[in-house]
C-alpha cells in the first residue's frame, strides 16, 4: 500500500515541475502529461527515492540543455513525448522487472548521452564522426568531441554516485560509470549509422543507447 503522505508529496512535486516546465517551455503539453505518468509509474514501482532520482535526472538534463543554448546562442526546443520515451522507457521496464541495477544503468546512459551532446556543443574543436573519425559540423548525429566524452563520464558519475550513496558498493559504482559511457557511445554509433540517414529517429536511438547501458550494468553486476 502506498503511503498517503508520500503520494501527496509526489503529486505536489509533479504539479510544481509541470508548471515550471510549461512556463519555461521545457516540455510541450503532451510531454508534460507523459512525464507525469512516468513519474507516477516509477513512484509506484520503486518508491519515492526512485521518483526523486528520476526528477533529478530531468532537472540536470534540462539545466545542461539551457546552459548549452545560452553559450552557443542556439534556441532551446521543447522536449516532447519522444524525448521522454527515449530516455525513460528502458528504465521503467527495468524497474518493472525488478532489475534495479539495470534501471540505474539506463539512467546513467541517458544522462551521459545528454551531457555529452549538450556540453559537446561547447567544444572549440569540431566533432568527428564516430564511425569515420572525420570532422563534421557541430550538432551532427554521431559526432563526438573530447569535451563531450568527458561530459558523458560526468553524467554517468552523477547516477553512479547516487547509487553508491545508497548502496556503498565500489564495484557497482564502476559498473555504472562504464554502463553510462558505453550507452552514450552506442547512442552516438546508431546516430552516425542510422539517425544521420533518417533510418531511425532520435527516440529510437536514445532507447537503444539507454538499453545498452541497462544491459551492460545488468551483465557486469552478475559478476559480483
Amino acid at each position: 500500500m502506498i503511503p498517503s503522505l508520500e503520494l501527496a508529496v509526489v503529486i505536489v512535486a509533479l504539479a510544481f515541475f509541470s508548471a515550471i516546465s510549461f512556463k519555461k517551455k521545457a516540455l510541450d503539453l503532451a510531454g508534460i502529461i507523459i512525464a507525469n505518468a512516468v513519474g507516477l509509474i516509477i513512484f509506484y514501482l520503486g518508491g519515492i527515492s526512485y521518483f526523486f532520482l528520476t526528477v533529478l535526472f530531468f532537472v540536470v538534463a534540462e539545466a545542461s540543455t539551457r546552459y548549452s543554448s545560452k553559450r552557443t546562442k542556439i534556441s532551446h526546443e521543447r522536449r516532447t513525448t519522444g524525448n521522454i520515451f527515449g530516455n525513460s522507457c528502458v528504465a521503467v521496464i527495468a524497474l518493472a522487472m525488478g532489475i534495479n541495477i539495470a534501471f540505474f544503468g539506463a539512467l546513467s546512459a541517458a544522462l551521459a548521452d545528454t551531457l555529452s551532446s549538450e556540453f559537446g556543443m561547447l567544444s572549440k574543436k569540431k566533432p568527428v564522426l564516430l564511425t569515420t573519425f572525420k570532422e563534421v559540423e557541430p550538432g551532427t548525429d554521431g559526432g563526438v568531441t573530447a569535451l563531450g566524452t568527458w561530459s558523458s563520464i560526468l553524467g554517468a558519475g552523477i547516477i553512479a554516485s547516487i547509487h553508491f550513496a545508497w548502496n556503498a558498493n565500489v564495484f557497482l559504482f564502476g559498473v555504472l560509470i562504464l554502463a553510462g559511457v558505453f550507452g552514450s557511445v552506442v547512442d552516438s554509433f546508431f546516430g552516425a549509422v542510422f539517425e544521420r540517414h533518417n533510418i531511425l529517429g532520435n527516440t529510437e536511438v536514445n532507447f537503444l543507447g539507454s538499453g545498452a547501458g541497462a544491459l551492460l550494468a545488468f551483465v557486469l553486476s552478475t559478476l559480483l
